[in-house]
């Protein structure tokens, strides 16, 4: 009997390893599989340069700015809420590939600053009153805002750049204030260095962030 069992055992434990080998491998290539498959992200045409005129109410807007060129900065005017020339012009972000940087700290001419804030777009109705990171080294040195410089992850399949869930408050060049989104980050064709923002700036000076 217990000859018959060890036999009966023997048969048994083949078996399982092939079906544990077996899932094994199909996890294997169902990652090496989702590897290769690029899915197609959010993507939008560069906005045209074309600046408005000053407002002194609270306006919401999208813009994509065209920081394809990496051999160069891309510069955007809340402002003029478009995206602008250069830094001849004024301006209060400046875009290059995935890096984004303000228009203030050490060698700028501006005020700007930035900060994270860890709640949702339509519960930032009023801007911190300190806290605003500004911008380290120069544009032609490889600048960074803290507060900027990690608005992505890397998609490990999809092998993208996928902007977080988080709400930005920009303290402009000239003092004042705007919250923005990050959408996307690339162009029609998955085409990177498109930063499309959704933004919302206070043209009268004050903190409130909201119509």
């Amino acid at each position: 009997m217990r000859a018959e069992m060890r036999e009966e055992d023997a048969g048994r434990q083949p078996l399982g390893l092939y079906v544990v080998g077996g899932v094994f491998f199909l996890v294997i290539f169902t990652v090496v599989a989702g590897s290769f498959v690029r899915p197609d992200p959010l993507s939008f045409l560069p906005s045209p340069v074309d600046p408005q005129s000053p407002t002194d109410r609270f306006v919401v807007d999208t813009v994509t700015v065209d920081g394809r060129d990496g051999s160069r900065w891309a510069f955007f005017d809340f402002e003029k809420r478009s995206a602008v020339a250069g830094p001849v012009a004024g301006w209060d972000l400046a875009v290059s590939r995935y890096h984004i940087v303000v228009n203030g700290g050490e060698g700028y001419p501006g005020a700007g600053g930035a900060v994270a804030i860890g709640a949702p777009w339509e519960d930032v109705i009023e801007a911190p009153a300190g806290g605003y990171a500004t911008t380290e080294g120069e544009l032609d040195d490889g600048p960074a805002t803290p507060g900027l410089e990690r608005w992505y992850q890397y998609g490990f399949f999809s092998h993208l750049l996928e902007p977080k869930d988080e709400t930005y408050v920009i303290r402009t060049a000239e003092g004042r204030y705007a919250k923005l989104r990050i959408l996307s980050y690339y162009c029609p064709q998955a085409t990177p260095g498109c930063l499309t923002l959704v933004y919302g700036y206070q043209g009268d000076g004050s903190r409130r962030l909201t119509d």
